[in-house]
């Protein structure tokens, strides 16, 4: 009576196998579904909602004059995010997944970098235009309202960076 006796190699082939069925299971779940606090607070209603309460806590801390508001609108007008995500713009374009599907690599290689070409320079040109209402509105500030929107709009270090400097024994978020 023979008894089979796998090699390293057909175990090693079997756990490939086995690992690589298990982690097509994983990616085929969308991670966007999680439904943590994360995607609430990532939730375009909330994020509007939100930039909204900092526009009015800006022009609260501004003080601004009656003479001032009009130009206060504008920069506001300039500063509104986009209304629809970027990446839906894919679904605009007929960038589906059913349509690159129909592609060969080439194509959708070529489709995708026209598609993200065509973003970036939109992305560019909003952000030119955000910057010089922000210049004009700047230029309609008194010399104390400038120190107040310098220290209110200076960048901040990304919140999860933050966070994780926070976690680590003697880190500093600073």
């Amino acid at each position: 009576m023979s008894y089979f006796i796998p090699s390293r190699l057909t175990i090693s082939a079997a756990l490939a196998g086995l690992s690589m069925a298990l982690s097509l299971g994983s990616q085929a779940q969308p991670m966007r579904d999680m439904g943590g606090p994360y995607d609430a607070m990532m939730a375009p209603a909330h994020m509007a909602q939100r930039w909204q309460a900092r526009q009015q806590e800006l022009k609260n801390k501004l003080n601004l004059s009656a003479s001032q508001e009009p130009a206060w609108n504008t920069f506001v007008a300039a500063m509104r995010p986009p209304a629809k995500p970027a990446m839906q713009g894919l679904e605009r374009e007929g960038l589906t997944r059913d349509a690159l599907a129909k592609m060969t690599t080439p194509e959708r290689i070529d489709k995708m970098t026209a598609f993200y070409e065509a973003h970036h320079a939109q992305r560019h040109s909003h952000m030119k235009e955000r910057g010089e209402a922000t210049k004009l509105f700047y230029g309609q500030l008194s010399a104390e309202q400038q120190k107040v929107f310098d220290a209110e709009t200076l960048p901040h270090e990304p919140h999860h960076r933050a966070r994780m400097m926070n976690q680590v024994p003697g880190g500093n978020a600073h």
